[in-house]
């Protein structure tokens, strides 16, 4: 087998990007895109097997979109470090 003759199975530039086929599978897209797209997944195994892991994917809510409390006993830890930090500073 010719190494040449493998084809290689990632994103190419003429891969519709991942939010396209998100919309695509939520059918988000105008009509005019999901025939191209649906055009595109005959031919590209990469993009048909990101479609089918797409379909795990659930869109993130106003929870998701704040950073995640810090645990107080990282946070005294942190406040301790960065106030010698500065007692250092100012010593020097």
């Amino acid at each position: 087998m010719n190494p040449q003759d493998e084809s290689v199975f990632q994103k190419t530039v003429a891969c519709p990007s991942s939010s396209t086929l998100l919309l695509y599978r939520t059918k988000g897209l105008p009509r005019e895109l999901v025939a191209l797209v649906r055009l595109h997944l005959t031919a590209c195994e990469f993009c048909t097997a990101e479609l089918a892991l797409l379909a795990f994917h659930t869109a993130p809510t106003k929870r998701d979109d704040r950073s995640p409390e810090i645990p107080m006993n990282l946070r005294i830890l942190a406040e301790s470090l960065l106030c010698q930090s500065s007692k250092l500073r100012l010593i020097r």
